[in-house]
């Protein structure tokens, strides 16, 4: 995607307090993963690699 793998923060509200996670997939192949989400506080959204080892906090396999 371009950025490097950094963990999910609203760049408008300096936070990840009110991120609502709409997209996750997992690292594969050596891959990274990827997310998806939007600030319920300003309605911001983005997308983008995150580092290994992080998952959206409540994740579940088949979610």
């Amino acid at each position: 995607m371009g950025l490097p793998a950094h963990l999910p923060l609203c760049h408008d509200c300096g936070v990840d307090d009110y991120l609502i996670y709409e997209y996750y997939t997992a690292p594969s192949d050596g891959g990274p993963g990827v997310v998806s989400y939007t600030c319920s506080a300003c309605e911001t959204f983005a997308g983008h690699e995150v580092p290994a080892g992080w998952t959206p906090p409540g994740w579940r396999i088949g979610h």
